[in-house]
């Protein structure tokens, strides 16, 4: 049985970019003033600023949503039954593989075609389960990283987009 719950590498996982992008634009105004003395410093701080707010604000802002959506979820699945277990505010959902009437995944363009990323948000996914019986489930990355389950081609529909925020149900 598989289990996923969100944890600190999940977190550092997925934002690793985002980190990345904070520790760039906190030095980069001293590394400028190193190469550009003569210059004053604030440009090269206001610069850092647009830097972090064009590179890293948006992911940023999708980390936040994702954590939101799934700050106390668990997902189980149990490849031998084929049944998938979600607690989601300490409440157990459980269901089989056959339950599940659809996927919605939404992810980037590149991430759809396993290219590599050239933002710092198209690493994060996330996926709606639509039952049968009408109940709904959203499954972000830093819960499940990639939510691959074996289902009929036709029962994921992959949906591509820039931003990727998602809703709970």
């Amino acid at each position: 049985m598989e289990r996923y719950k969100i944890t600190f590498g999940n977190h550092l996982n997925n934002g690793w970019l985002i980190l990345l992008a904070f520790l760039l634009c906190l030095f980069f105004p001293n590394g400028m003033h190193l190469f550009y003395p003569n210059e004053d410093i604030k440009v090269f701080v206001w610069i850092a600023i647009f830097m972090f707010i064009v590179f890293a604000l948006p992911a940023l802002i999708i980390h936040v949503n994702y954590y939101l959506v799934n700050r106390s979820d668990v997902f189980e699945y149990s490849d031998q039954k084929k049944e998938v277990t979600i607690y989601h505010k300490d409440v157990a959902a459980t269901f089989n593989l056959d339950d599940i009437d659809y996927v919605q995944r939404s992810m980037s363009w590149n991430k759809a075609a396993k290219r590599s990323f050239i933002a710092s948000w198209e690493g994060y996914n996330h996926s709606y389960i639509f039952l049968k019986d009408g109940r709904r489930f959203t499954i972000t990355s830093l819960l499940v990283p990639d939510l691959e389950l074996p289902l009929e081609k036709e029962k994921v529909i992959v949906k591509k987009n820039l931003y990727r925020l998602a809703r709970a149900y």
